[in-house]
């Protein structure tokens, strides 16, 4: 038997238990797939991450919900990087650092930045991809608990990719949002059809933005904050042109599931053509302890 250090990470948050929580073993070399999925349902967290080395950049991070593992994971690897600048792996050189990050969708840049409240991290996502939802709106509403007179009228369903295929839902108010209860069957095999992981809801309230994140088909009935969602949350909107190139805005998300945080998100390029996305966010360690697991160290 070996022990291994592992941290539950709050991400998107400065609050302890707020914000979307995050299991990271900094030190999984030597971990099969199999192993690495065991942790992940021991750590019941939506979001596992392991830290690995790389040939192709500073370092690696796989993830692993419950059940699968996922390419990417925004929340996870604001947690990774959040906690690894902590525990002294990733110093800042004067008021921040870039880091790349192998990932299952390839090699990204992310930035450390030193704030007055602590380091915010930053992650430059995938070059963002769009597809239509070819199916009746009614058919995902009704699967969703919601009706036609909840859709907003001026933006489409459509599915965003910046890492990760999100479908984008349009609400017109915030009653729809709060009031929705999705058939989480029913919605992992639409999403599964679309090829998306997730359904993002979100309503406009002035220059904030209220979400929330639906994946059953990745084992999170509802995902209390996402970062790679809000990214192609981000890139779907100025496609549309709902903010503004280079301005950053600010996605809320979790209070429905009585976790709320906050992702600062920033979009560059132009109205109908978003080409550069960054995602950023704080996080906080909240537990801090040893795994026990069979094998050598």
């Amino acid at each position: 038997m070996v022990r291994r250090p592992a941290y539950k990470v709050d991400a998107f948050t400065r609050v302890p238990l707020q914000g979307n929580p995050a299991g990271v073993l900094p030190m999984a070399r030597g971990l099969s797939e199999p192993e690495m999925l065991a942790v992940a349902r021991e750590m019941n967290v939506s979001e596992t991450a392991f830290v690995l080395p790389s040939r192709e950049a500073d370092l690696r991070v796989r993830f692993f919900t419950p059940t699968q593992e996922v390419p990417l994971c925004g929340h996870a690897l604001v947690a990774t990087l959040t906690l690894l600048h902590e525990l002294g792996e990733l110093p800042l050189a004067g008021d921040s650092a870039r880091v790349r990050v192998e990932t299952g969708a390839g090699v990204i840049a992310v930035d450390l930045v030193r704030e007055r409240h602590g380091v915010r991290v930053d992650m430059t996502q995938a070059p963002p991809a769009f597809r239509p939802f070819d199916r009746p709106a009614e058919d995902l509403l009704e699967i969703l608990g919601a009706s036609t007179e909840d859709l907003r009228a001026d933006l489409p369903l459509e599915l965003a990719y910046t890492g990760l295929w999100d479908l984008m839902v349009p609400l017109a108010g915030r009653d729809a949002l709060d009031g929705l209860l999705p058939d989480s069957r029913a919605l992992a095999a639409l999403t599964r059809e679309v090829g998306a992981v997730g359904a993002y809801a979100f309503v406009e309230e002035g220059e904030r933005f209220q979400c929330r994140c639906f994946a059953p088909a990745a084992g999170i009935d509802e995902d209390p904050v996402t970062g790679t969602s809000a990214g192609a949350f981000g890139a779907y909107l100025l496609r549309h042109g709902v903010v503004r190139p280079g301005v950053p805005f600010i996605v809320s998300q979790g209070e429905a599931c009585g976790r709320a945080g906050t992702v600062r998100v920033v979009v560059e390029g132009e109205v109908g053509d978003p080409r550069c996305i960054i995602v950023g966010g704080h996080a906080v360690v909240s537990l801090r302890g040893q795994l026990l697991l069979e094998g050598p160290a």
